[in-house]
């Protein structure tokens, strides 16, 4: 790993539904000595089901500003961004005071614009996931750093019998509708459209996602490559072990996306 950096560039904190403090993830990288640190809140007042997405500019410039400053008081790179979803075309929908103040974009699938019928429990539905493609390919070209769990934390919530499924089965459930939809065709677009933009693919390492061919495949066509353990606690911060271990593991040290 002589190449790689140990870094964790997708932390939410309790700006956003993280459990710790902006000051306490930062510790926590120090005291693990991460080489740097991205704090990547919640922040979409498109998503009206969470309100812990819907702060202001103002609330979040404030936020930025207390994260620089405790980062420089105590030697730590720590990078300010926000973690949000885009329109169906891939467009931010952001004024521009915060893309200019963000270090870091993650554009994560969340919610995909789908008009037609979904019925609980039945989470194959052909019409869907083509629809969820289509717009996670268009965030692939569209604007910001990086491609935030394609394959990990799918958009399931109108498919799911409420309280019927446990974390570690809805895992397993995004891992089969990758396998059965996200075919060879459409990660190969996938690649294409990561390459046109420039963004990075996140490695989201909560979940050991996206699926190692498709890791292998961005590598191949020289695709930067994010690490990010989604912390929402405490011990998760720079829980990145898995990512750095594949990318070793397919040579893909010199693509680790670095900011």
């Amino acid at each position: 790993m002589r190449y790689l950096k140990r870094v964790d560039y997708h932390v939410h904190t309790n700006f956003s539904d993280g459990q710790a403090s902006y000051a306490e993830v930062i510790d926590r990288a120090k005291e693990i000595g991460l080489y740097s640190i991205a704090i990547t809140d919640h922040f979409d007042s498109f998503d009206k089901g969470k309100s812990f997405c819907l702060k202001t500019d103002d609330e979040l410039m404030d936020h930025f500003d207390r994260i620089r400053e405790y980062g420089s008081k105590i030697g730590q790179n720590v990078l300010c961004g926000i973690e949000t979803c885009t329109d169906y075309e891939g467009n931010l929908r952001l004024s521009d005071i915060v893309i200019e103040s963000c270090d870091i974009i993650i554009t994560s699938p969340h919610y995909v614009e789908y008009d037609g019928p979904l019925i609980p429990g039945h989470y194959f539905n052909d019409c869907y996931w083509e629809a969820y493609k289509r717009k996670v390919l268009n965030m692939a070209r569209g604007p910001g750093d990086i491609l935030g769990h394609s394959e990990g934390y799918l958009p399931l919530g109108k498919l799911l019998v409420p309280g019927t499924t446990t974390y570690e089965e809805r895992k397993k459930l995004c891992y089969k509708i990758a396998c059965r939809y996200f075919d060879n065709e459409y990660i190969d677009e996938l690649a294409k459209m990561l390459k046109i933009s420039g963004k990075a693919l996140e490695l989201h390492c909560a979940t050991h996602t996206p699926r190692e061919a498709v890791i292998q495949k961005m590598i191949e066509n020289k695709i930067s490559i994010s690490l990010g353990s989604d912390s929402h606690v405490l011990p998760s911060v720079g829980k990145v072990e898995w990512g750095l271990s594949v990318l070793e593991k397919y040579n893909g040290e010199k693509l680790q996306f670095i900011k």
